[in-house]
């Protein structure tokens, strides 16, 4: 059944911007969105070996629409079965689709 792959994340993204050298801090800026698609399919033995992607990574694929907001390397999404951080992210060409490399934290 289709519906059993399809699984729900968040993520809490925190970035530091606008260093002030006086205090020697950033302005943290957190921003949260959420998304869901088929995120645990695994790789070929050929993408394990060539590629350099661990045998316990996972694969995603999301629908863009399904995202409420760009993805980016280093995201931790917290799933169903632990968090993970986005090591690789690939657009589709035709913009509808996020092909993201997951690795648990």
């Amino acid at each position: 059944d289709l519906a059993d792959a399809v699984h729900t994340f968040t993520c809490e993204r925190i970035s530091k911007t606008n260093w002030d050298p006086k205090t020697e801090t950033y302005v943290e800026v957190k921003e949260n969105y959420s998304g869901r698609g088929v995120l645990f399919g695994s790789y070929s033995q050929y993408e394990i070996e060539t590629l350099g992607v661990l045998a316990t990574d996972k694969k995603a694929t999301v629908l863009q629409n399904e995202v409420t907001m760009t993805p980016k390397i280093d995201d931790e999404w917290l799933t169903s079965l632990g968090s993970f951080r986005v090591i690789h992210i690939k657009q589709d060409p035709a913009a509808t689709i996020w092909k993201c490399q997951l690795r648990k934290v």
